[in-house]
């Protein structure tokens, strides 16, 4: 896989739903996922994301 020079990481409130709409609803591809950590990376095409749920703590830093 060819990754995109930037390849947006967004935080979202519930990675079930999330993943449900992209690859479901969408038809990204799920490339690769840590499920303890609930981070996902997606690609349709030329398009890429990455997702991770808002932990109670807060970002990861």
């Amino acid at each position: 896989m060819k990754f995109n020079k930037l390849i947006p990481e967004l935080t979202v409130f519930n990675i079930e739903e999330t993943r449900e709409f992209y690859i479901s609803t969408l038809g990204f591809q799920l490339e690769h996922e840590r499920a303890e950590e609930k981070f996902m990376f997606v690609s349709l095409e030329d398009t890429q994301f990455m997702f991770e749920e808002l932990h109670k703590d807060g970002w990861l830093i």
